[in-house]
């Protein structure tokens, strides 16, 4: 077969494609594997661009490990198969009664893809997803079957919390949850000086901030969410008009026009700043959180100290201005706590993540370098499942446990089944450099 991601960034041909349906024959690939001397890999929902799954041996596919497992109410604790997608997760844990304490605002990925790789939401009290883990049970590269608890073995279960699918294969996941809730989203335009000026006061005040600021327009769209003692009344039709005609019919319609007219972007992007979609819903909690996103993309994050959030940001609007790139997709800024997960990009301190989009056929390498070269100089940690050129030497600057989480990726992998030729060269230096922008 031939493996294409959600992005278009990655294209290949692993020699099988497998989808097991118990944990005993992903014990016997990881045997194989290892007789054979292949690697393995595994894919959720292919909703990463860069090319941590790309392999000529062994890719297997969790599709068929998808759904619930267990409950235990008393503990605030459900356990799920790994391969679920977040948004089937989330509506199976609402049927039971609960809520994951925070989100990301797409919900199409795995919960062991979304985990290994540090995806995350926004909010001053709520670090990435991974932070709401409890247990994981994984496979390691003999083909054993481990459990690790959060109050048990802390160095490996830390390490598992981000790990880009080095440590094992994931097969359960057990999520810390809340009785389930409703949350009151509302979004206005603003500013971007001021909402700048004000972040820290928004992060203050409000459960969940973020913004999102088209590049050559001088407003910004402000989410602001909160929990909601009502479960209220959100119009279907409403809801439709705004995300679906509105945030991704019209806005497809806006990057082809940027596409065909490289230098109709900027007026193009004050356009949209201009007529974002200001409104106030509420829901449940899940269905606030995650927005459709059907216009395909490409996408670079970093995260920098909290505190220097704004002044990146500033940096970054100055930059654009001087270079003019054709840009048609907004700039999304998110706050998350700090943690001791040797591989996340929130580890020893709150951070702000800044993330750049470029419509998926339109140039970005031009663009993405300039911001990145930003990012950099404010010793920034790019997210690992999107794009960037981070070498090995800058990994190892802006992570400083790399080295113990290798020690334990030998221990949990001796023969070295899940590496790549790509995550060698990020992560061991056997490259000079690392081309993410293949």
């Amino acid at each position: 077969m031939i493996y294409t991601n959600w992005g278009r960034t990655l294209r290949f041909s692993p020699s099988a494609y497998l989808l097991p349906k118990r944990e005993e024959e992903i014990a016997q690939i990881i045997l194989r594997a290892c007789e054979e001397k292949k690697s393995v890999r595994v894919v959720g929902a292919g909703h990463s661009w860069t090319p941590l799954i790309e392999t000529d041996g062994y890719l297997i596919s969790l599709d068929r490990l998808q759904g619930a497992i267990s409950f235990s109410p008393k503990e605030g604790l459900g356990t799920l198969w790994a391969g679920t997608r977040l948004h089937r997760a989330f509506s199976l844990l609402w049927k039971e009664g609960f809520s994951l304490a925070n989100q990301g605002d797409i919900d199409k990925q795995s919960l062991a893809g979304a985990f290994s790789t540090g995806t995350h939401g926004t909010g001053k009290e709520f670090g990435i997803l991974a932070t709401q883990v409890a247990h994981y049970r994984v496979i390691d590269g003999r083909g054993r079957v481990h459990d690790f608890y959060a109050d048990g073995q802390s160095h490996l279960f830390r390490a598992l919390q981000v790990s880009l699918g080095l440590l094992g294969v994931i097969t359960q996941v057990t999520l810390r949850v809340l009785p389930r809730y409703y949350l009151r989203l509302i979004k206005r335009i603003e500013p971007l000086e001021a909402v700048l000026e004000k972040s820290e006061a928004y992060l203050q005040e409000h459960r969940h901030f973020e913004f999102f600021w088209f590049p050559y327009s001088e407003v910004a769209l402000v989410k602001l969410t909160d929990l909601s003692e009502t479960p209220g009344r959100t119009s279907l039709w409403r809801r439709w008009a705004i995300d679906d005609v509105w945030e991704n019919g019209a806005f497809w319609i806006l990057n082809k026009l940027a596409q065909w007219r490289p230098r109709s972007a900027p007026s193009l992007c004050r356009f949209a700043g201009r007529n974002m979609a200001a409104e106030e819903r509420v829901d449940k909690a899940y269905r606030i959180f995650a927005s459709p996103r059907r216009v395909r993309f490409r996408e670079m994050e970093y995260s920098v100290p909290a505190a220097l959030g704004p002044v990146v940001m500033q940096e970054i609007r100055r930059w654009i201005e001087k270079h003019q790139p054709a840009v048609s997709f907004p700039i999304e800024y998110r706050y998350v706590k700090g943690d001791n997960i040797p591989l996340s990009p929130a580890y020893g301190g709150d951070r702000v993540f800044i993330a750049v989009h470029m419509y998926y056929r339109m140039p970005y390498e031009a663009y993405f370098k300039g911001i990145e070269e930003i990012f950099q100089a404010y010793e920034g940690r790019p997210h690992w499942g999107k794009m960037h050129t981070a070498s090995t030497e800058y990994l190892y600057k802006v992570y400083p446990e790399m080295e113990s989480f290798l020690k334990i990726q030998k221990e949990m992998d001796p023969e070295g089944i899940f590496w790549t030729s790509y995550l060698r060269g990020l992560l061991w230096g056997e490259r000079s450099s690392v081309l993410a922008y293949s």
